[in-house]
């Protein structure tokens, strides 16, 4: 099935009632087309109600001869009409009105309906990247992301609204044409129809170019805008080492890219037209010759000749504007394959038909036997066992690489391991919901964003909570003296990632927020290792109030954070090495000792 097929099915037909209504109006605007050439016709030609002589009902389409000379014998003679001369003013006038109020309100009807479509397209296209593991994000840039969702849908929206009034319109025009056309001279005009080929090979294989380099386009305009993210986000790097040229170089030479592959579908896209007038000229050569054969032996009249050219125009037209409406579409259906492909994949993290409940207040976390690895050749992880029970605070140490921060990562079903398993209260973590899973676990990390909102908004982040209740966290995470002194307190504005306060605020703030949700179970990644010491003391002493009664699991480089934890687990090559108290690991003399002795040498 084509992708333009599956949108439609998907998310355009709920509102064929309203796509219906618009092009039945488009097609009354059509006929309305139709019935100005009808009213020229009337103003040049002699005998309305006369057929001209020597017209005789023969051949295959006889009915509609007959019908053709029957209507013109029941209207009324020309001269009849002219005893008022407002009527034929009037009556373009009115054709006019009408053509215009019934465009606009189809095309209305059809634009709001491709509108709605597509931003229910990118809802669902953004709900489901949200749906996939965090490896897929560490594969798939935020430039590829970002085009998807808004560049990818928004060429989308232009092919669903805007575009498909303009050509339901164009084709509703064509129609009354080529009725018209029928109407006037049914055996010229088939005559006529037959060079349709000659237009529609060549626009087809231009369509499928067109379609192959839009792809190309798409993928160099996210590698584009992914470089416009890594720059930007890094400023300081650039500036501080001076490396502006450099990235000016780069830029240039990814923007070239984008420029030789939009050149390339440009000059497929502008073949189009040259081929339409081609076949237009000749048709149009054919015709003259055809009318000046005719016109001579008396078979046509120069009004009727007229007025039959006139709508040859009106025909040509819609056809040259189709045309180039379908190159559009080739753009928009190339874009929409790319949303396709990222609708379809499924995330990597299986979420069971019939989740199990998630324990309220959980009395065991139990790593079995756990193993991972990323790329099956280099494991990280090798038969890890650990228990964790109810208010129980373990801290993993040991030096990079060694496995820590994939461990605790396991927790919230960022990934699942390899080998063995992970329970909580005896149930494996894979018979959990993930979304269930995660609001009963608190994550503080190292590196804190917050988000461009209020401050109340970034600690009340996803729930309903009141000012009394944010306040209340804020206290306890030791942040609210800092946010009173903000411009507007807890409505300040936050700037991007929250760089407009300090790294220890940041920290105290998404403390706040943990402590807000009240998870029975807290992972906190290396939370104070890039603070200072005055801010590591207040984040510290918000720590201590969050891990309060809660199954706590603690990271930390500064070992002289974690030496109250309850136990201490050393792991080296993906694998626990030791286990035990502050107190018994240092007089084991193992790996703890040795980090503890590296760390506290100078001191």
């Amino acid at each position: 099935m084509s992708s333009i097929r599956r949108f439609y099915r998907e998310h355009l037909l709920r509102f064929l009632p309203a796509i219906l209504g618009g092009m039945l109006l488009l097609l009354a605007a059509g006929l309305c087309q139709s019935l100005l050439i009808g009213s020229l016709n009337f103003v040049f030609k002699d005998n309305l109600h006369m057929a001209p002589p020597g017209v005789k009902a023969t051949g295959a389409f006889a009915a509609l001869d007959h019908l053709k000379l029957w209507l013109m014998a029941h209207m009324p003679q020309r001269a009849d009409l002219q005893q008022s001369s407002r009527f034929v003013p009037m009556l373009l006038i009115s054709l006019f009105l009408m053509k215009g109020l019934l465009g606009y309100a189809g095309t209305l009807l059809m634009v709001r309906s491709g509108i709605r479509a597509t931003q229910a397209l990118r809802e669902r296209l953004f709900s489901h990247l949200l749906d996939q593991e965090p490896g897929f994000f560490q594969k798939h840039p935020v430039g590829e992301l970002i085009t998807r969702c808004i560049s990818d849908v928004g060429a989308v929206q232009g092919i669903a609204s805007n575009q498909l009034a303009e050509a339901v319109r164009e084709i509703c025009l064509a129609v009354s044409m080529i009725a018209a056309l029928l109407w006037m001279d049914w055996k010229l005009s088939l005559t006529l129809f037959i060079a349709g080929p000659l237009v529609i090979v060549p626009v087809r294989k231009l369509s499928q170019r067109i379609r192959a380099v839009n792809h190309r386009n798409q993928e160099a305009s996210s590698r584009l805008l992914q470089r416009l993210k890594e720059v930007f986000s890094n400023i300081r790097v650039v500036l501080g080492f001076a490396r502006e040229d450099f990235e000016v170089r780069r830029f240039q030479g990814q923007n070239h890219e984008l420029y030789r592959l939009g050149m390339k579908s440009a000059r497929a896209s502008a073949l189009s037209t040259p081929i339409m007038e081609l076949v237009g000229g000749c048709l149009l050569a054919a015709l003259v010759a055809y009318a000046s054969a005719e016109i001579r032996s008396g078979r046509l009249s120069g009004a009727d000749f007229f007025t039959y050219l006139l709508a040859v125009y009106q025909l040509y037209d819609p056809l040259r504007r189709l045309t180039k409406l379908n190159n559009e579409v080739q753009v928009a259906t190339a874009s929409l394959d790319r949303v396709y492909s990222m609708l379809e994949r499924t995330s990597e993290l299986a979420v069971p038909a019939k989740p199990s409940p998630v324990p309220v207040h959980p009395r065991s976390l139990r790593f079995e036997d756990v193993s991972f690895t990323y790329d099956a050749k280099h494991p990280v992880l090798r038969g890890i066992n650990l228990e964790i029970r109810s208010g129980e605070t373990v801290a993993l140490v040991g030096g990079s690489g060694g496995g820590k921060t994939t461990l605790v990562n396991l927790v919230p079903r960022f990934f699942d391991p390899s080998d063995g398993r992970i329970t909580l209260d005896g149930t494996d973590l894979r018979d959990f919901d993930p979304r269930e899973l995660r609001k009963r676990i608190g994550i503080v990390t190292q590196e804190t964003l917050l988000f461009m909102d209020t401050v109340h908004d970034n600690i009340a982040y996803g729930m309903e909570a009141s000012r009394e209740a944010v306040i209340e966290a804020a206290k306890k995470a030791h942040a609210h003296d800092f946010i009173m002194a903000l411009p507007k307190g807890y409505d300040t504005s936050l700037a991007e990632t929250g760089s407009s306060v300090s790294g220890g605020q940041r920290q105290r703030l998404a403390i706040a927020r943990a402590l807000l949700q009240d998870p029975p179970i807290l992972i906190l990644d290396e939370a104070t290792s890039a603070l200072d010491t005055e801010s590591e003391r207040a984040v510290q002493a918000a720590l201590e109030t969050l891990i309060q009664n809660r199954t706590t699991l603690v990271i930390a480089h500064r070992l002289s954070t974690i030496q109250r934890a309850t136990r201490i687990c050393a792991l080296k090559q993906g694998r626990i090495v030791e286990e035990g108290t502050h107190e018994d690991l240092l007089a084991a003399q193992g790996e703890y000792a040795r980090l503890h002795k590296l760390q506290f040498a100078e001191a």
